[in-house]
């Protein structure tokens, strides 16, 4: 259905559009798996359509009742779908719900008064034929649930008028003032004074104007049909209440109740709107969530593993059944999709929450449940962040205004003509008329994606679309991701170089060592823009801010000290250099790969490893187990828990190791913390203190050297970047410390502080296109931005 959606504003407003614009949508769309093979998929392959409850004729194309009945309602189309899922779910095979059905309809709305339920039944049964097909039922609902509050008002006022006469007697007004108004404290002297005041021509009736101008002189506000009150305290925004609102079952439960139970298959997610909830697994508390919060959400799975969700107080929840968000999603309604986020990062918070608490608990690391969940459930998130909405994670914005046909004269031709000749005669000016001053070209062959290795160009582009929305969302550039299925190192320098005339700067990612030694510095000798290769320089940079850090913390010395580096790939090689240039000495460094310690004469230091000479050792030790006794330092970007505790009590005291290995370091950090109190540990992973994440680094390297004009990223400005991430986390007293090495990913100092250090480096160092820099002007730049 996605393909089909051929206007773009329905994008951009979503598929509920109050203004009800044409939806060119098939009526049947084919919601199809996201994966086989993952033990389960998010979306069942189903089909969504709206049938028999329609009630239409043979000769009436459903698709055109549709539009016909979003013509009517406040609904779109594919609004209509995911009520035809609830609306069948209570109807029989004659496609209609009978008052009792009706019922626990309303309930779910929060309507549970029986007088005012028999009215409103009786106000959808049209044909007064004792029950309600699909299109009464809809019809009805859009004013109760997407009604002004003057449309509810006359509703409920005509619920009332017995007579169909447009007037209430006073029975009836009373009846309407307990039901539809916060008025329950009103006393009957106060409503004798109120119909007095009303009734002025003493015939016992008021009309529709007179109960208006009454009612708002109470100054009280509509309760019916008031799901929304029950989302006050959710963080959500106005798209995702409106599907919550339209979707969501009002539950009250009394504390004590089991809401969820560990082993049972999840289909339904909840909002908590009142009280609490407490979250377990094996009988052990995970964590406790309170009004506004999410649970239940795997359900966006559909799975079977799961927690416990008891009422903690008297609670009120709003039930969400996922397969009634399905055709919302599918036409990548905002709020549906959003929700679906929602939900997706909720329980990947609650998986988190499982495994740092797990690690202290046996009874869940031991859990073989949570251990198969634990390797599925990232990838299963992961796929439909990924599909849901619109595919993938980036778009293309215009920054003019292409309207009319003025703006069509100065944005394409002739206007145009005007900006392409001042770059041709200066070609500086390509910073002043294009994107070039604000654009990254993200560059990878996929020759060693991530922990995946050699997956090929295409499989890469997920991580380089994520890089380009790393870049936008720290560091304030656009990017392209460019995928080049070209591994031949010649013609991928070639293709950079070509490149170059685009972008104010190239990140080259993931590319293989040793060919990235060779292409990085290549490709920057031959192009007058900045490149950097981020997967080598990103770790060196960051890692040597939590180096200088840790050794103040543990007052040693940085020419003392002694440096093993496990792995010495593009990571650990670059590390380990960058490491000897902050002051480590290169004598006192070891490097070591999957063949042992790094030494002079070891056969295989010719060929494609001929680049691992440079940090070639004289040690005569030749395994990671003998030379980390009496290091200081343990650097590793190689294999999980290939650092044990007993090799962790070898080493010298206050020992500082940086596990980089992702998703598992090589050793967990718990595991070091017990092994020793004295240690420091810095890993790549959000769960725990310390994380050493690029994103801390190249966002702002790019965005200095770039707003300089800068030519290349040089030694001096990478150090400065490190200085300046060091010199925030250091600034912050109160938490610096064992704990607090580096600023964590999103600290907006960063932005500040490393681009403008970055930028006024590439000045003094003679490499900014700019004449002229004034850092304190750029900082307040940078400010204004925030």
């Amino acid at each position: 259905p996605k393909k089909q959606l051929t206007m773009s504003l329905l994008r951009t407003l979503g598929v509920l559009s109050r203004s009800r614009l044409p939806q060119p949508l098939p009526l049947r769309a084919t919601v199809t798996p996201l994966s086989h093979s993952l033990g389960g998929t998010f979306m069942s392959k189903q089909r969504y359509h709206i049938g028999k409850p329609i009630n239409s004729s043979p000769q009436e194309d459903t698709f055109d009742v549709l539009q016909s009945l979003e013509s009517q309602t406040h609904f779109g189309v594919a609004e209509l779908e995911s009520l035809q899922n609830q609306f069948a779910r209570k109807a029989g095979a004659d496609g209609v719900i009978d008052r009792s059905e009706f019922s626990d309809i309303m309930k779910g709305l929060g309507i549970t008064d029986t007088m005012l339920v028999d009215r409103t039944f009786a106000a959808f049964d049209k044909d007064s034929s004792g029950d309600v097909d699909f299109r009464e039922f809809v019809s009805g609902l859009s004013i109760i649930t997407r009604g002004t509050s003057g449309d509810k008002f006359e509703f409920l006022f005509n619920l009332w008028d017995s007579n169909h006469d447009s007037f209430l007697s006073r029975e009836e007004f009373v009846q309407f003032l307990s039901t539809s108004q916060n008025v329950e404290t009103l006393g009957e002297e106060m409503i004798a004074n109120i119909w007095s005041g009303l009734d002025v021509n003493e015939d016992g009736l008021v009309s529709l104007p007179e109960a208006k101008r009454g009612v708002a002189k109470l100054q009280v506000s509509c309760r019916a049909f008031s799901i929304d009150d029950d989302l006050n305290h959710a963080n959500l925004s106005v798209e995702e209440r409106d599907v919550a609102a339209l979707l969501g079952r009002r539950v009250p439960l009394a504390k004590g109740t089991n809401i969820i139970s560990q082993g049972e298959l999840k289909t339904k997610f909840y909002i908590l709107s009142e009280g609490s909830v407490t979250i377990q697994r094996n009988g052990i508390e995970i964590e406790k969530v309170v009004g506004g919060g999410l649970f239940g959400c795997e359900a966006l799975l559909a799975s079977e593993y799961g927690v416990t969700a008891v009422a903690s107080s008297d609670v009120v929840i709003l039930s969400i059944n996922f397969s009634d968000m399905y055709p919302l999603v599918a036409h990548d309604h905002k709020g549906a999709s959003r929700l679906s986020h929602r939900a997706g990062s909720t329980l990947m918070k609650l998986y988190s929450a499982i495994s740092t608490i797990g690690a202290a608990h046996n009874s869940i690391s031991k859990d073989v449940d949570f251990i198969l969940y634990k390797e599925r459930i990232m990838q299963k998130v992961a796929l439909f962040y990924h599909s849901v909405g619109k595919n993938g994670k980036l778009e293309i914005q215009a920054t003019k205004g292409v309207g009319s046909p003025q703006d069509l004269s100065v944005a394409y031709s002739p206007g145009v003509a005007e900006p392409c000749l001042a770059i041709k005669d200066d070609p500086d000016k390509a910073y002043d008329y294009t994107s070039k001053g604000h654009l990254v070209g993200v560059v990878s062959n996929g020759t060693a994606v991530l922990g995946l290795g050699n997956i090929g160009a295409l499989a890469s582009k997920p991580v380089m679309e994520g890089k380009a929305v790393l870049f936008k969302t720290f560091g304030g550039l656009d990017s392209f991701d460019i995928e080049l299925d070209q591994p031949d190192p010649e013609k991928f320098i070639e293709a950079c170089v070509a490149l170059a005339p685009t972008f104010g700067g190239i990140n080259i990612e993931d590319v293989k060592a040793p060919e990235c030694f060779y292409i990085e510095p290549e490709v920057q000798r031959r192009v007058n823009i900045p490149i950097m290769h981020d997967d080598a320089h990103g770790t060196a940079i960051i890692g040597g801010a939590g180096l200088l850090n840790a050794l103040k913390v543990v007052k040693k010395d940085i020419g003392d000290i002694k440096v093993v580096v496990c792995g010495t790939g593009a990571a650990g090689f670059t590390s380990a250099k960058y490491f000897v240039s902050l002051g480590v000495k290169k004598e006192n460094l070891i490097g070591v790969d999957k063949d042992g310690v790094i030494y002079h004469g070891r056969p295989d230091l010719d060929g494609d490893n001929a680049y691992l000479k440079v940090i070639a050792s004289d040690s005569p030790l030749r395994t990671l187990q003998e030379v980390v006794v009496g290091a200081d330092v343990f650097l590793g970007v190689s294999l999980g828990n290939i650092l044990t505790p007993e090799m962790l009590l070898t080493m010298n005291k206050d020992p500082i190791v940086f596990a980089l290995a992702n998703p598992t370091p090589e050793i967990n950090y718990t595991v070091a913390k017990q092994t020793r109190n004295d240690v420091i540990v810095a890993s790549g992973r959000s769960d725990y203190p310390n994380q050493i994440n690029n994103v801390v680094a190249f966002p702002y390297i790019f965005r200095g050297a770039i707003d300089v004009r800068s030519r290349a990223i040089n030694e001096e400005m990478k150090k400065a970047a490190t200085a300046a991430i060091a010199a925030i986390a250091e600034s912050d007293t109160k938490r610096f410390g064992r704990e607090y090495l580096i600023p964590g990913p999103g600290d907006p100092r960063l932005k500040i502080e490393v681009s403008a250090a970055v930028a006024q480096a590439a000045f003094d160092s003679g490499v900014a296109g700019r004449k002229s820099f004034d850092v304190q002007k750029y900082r307040r730049k940078l400010a204004d931005e925030e």
